[in-house]
């Protein structure tokens, strides 16, 4: 009887949650399994930030951090238990495997200047202790941002880190633990940090 009412209570809550951020999302005949999350950052568009073809799998967290942010998946890809974090565009094709564990981020997060740094600090603060988002008033015109691009067949192992700007090319592979800092060219293996081309694949 307990496990019935406990299922029940994370089925409402689930419905619940979907339901909130339904109107920004596009998805095809795709699935958002367990652990799947979708942070929205303050302050937000009434717009579609995620669009998934058909026949995709999530199992990550997708986080945008301002409002111009825009995720796009194509059509049967699998994304398991990792976190995509997007400021500006994160698009990954048709049947591109991203294994748990992985990064996405298409920014660095903070300003090199320490000075810069150190007013997000005081931001942050000023934005949590007034019950706000603690990055509602980051100044983003500092922080260097750029696309990620990852082409359809490429295979991403897990514990990998994606940095912004990067494109990784059609069919390409990046081996478990990479960090991947520049283009990956397609039909390709890159492994390492940062990730090194260590052969190439016949297409």
């Amino acid at each position: 009887m307990i496990g019935k009412l406990v299922n029940f209570i994370k089925r409402s809550k689930l419905k619940k949650y979907f339901n909130s951020i339904a109107p920004f999302i596009s998805m095809g005949n795709s699935h958002l399994l367990n652990d799947f999350k979708l942070n929205l950052n303050a302050p937000l568009n009434e717009k579609i930030y995620l669009t998934v073809g058909d026949d995709t799998m999530l199992n990550c967290k997708i986080t945008f951090e301002t409002s111009a942010g825009e995720v796009v998946i194509g059509n049967k890809t699998f994304i398991g238990a990792g976190s995509i974090i997007c400021r500006s565009k994160i698009e990954i094709g048709d049947n591109v495997f991203i294994a748990w564990g992985g990064y996405l981020y298409d920014h660095d997060s903070h300003s090199l200047s320490y000075t810069e740094r150190e007013l997000d600090i005081i931001r942050q603060l000023d934005d949590y202790r007034n019950g706000k988002n603690f990055i509602a008033s980051k100044n983003w015109d500092v922080v260097n941002s750029k696309p990620i691009k990852i082409c359809a067949n490429a295979w991403i192992g897990m514990q990998c880190i994606i940095l912004k700007g990067v494109t990784i090319g059609e069919g390409a592979i990046v081996a478990a633990g990479s960090v991947v800092t520049k283009d990956v060219p397609a039909w390709s293996v890159v492994a390492g940090n940062p990730a090194r081309v260590v052969k190439m694949l016949e297409k």
